[in-house]
């Protein structure tokens, strides 16, 4: 990415100032580990934005996973649309088999 005609390339920097310290400070964890820190449910969009703009698609699958666990009658639908403005495919299948329920 760094070395993308991104504006990120460009600067040779990366700008996370659009998200909050604990999706960064996961995403950095996540990128260095390999492992998925908690995500809460408040940071849900964050993570899959964080995800999909960076195309991590390993990082995508597992905030999904995580998120998908969480799902409720009230947030099933907000969730879905979330998953399909992202592009995360697991999560859309998981929010379709908690609504067939």
């Amino acid at each position: 990415m760094l070395g993308s005609e991104l504006a990120e390339g460009k600067q040779n920097a990366i700008d996370f100032s659009v998200f909050s310290e604990p999706v960064v400070a996961g995403f950095l964890g996540w990128i260095y580990t390999d492992k998925t820190p908690p995500i809460q449910v408040e940071y849900a969009e964050e993570w899959l934005k964080i995800a999909d703009m960076y195309q991590l698609e390993g990082l995508k699958a597992d905030a999904g996973l995580e998120i998908g666990n969480k799902l409720t009658v009230e947030n099933a639908v907000p969730t879905f649309h979330m998953a399909y403005l992202y592009n995360a495919k697991i999560l859309q299948e998981l929010v379709t088999k908690f609504i067939k329920k």
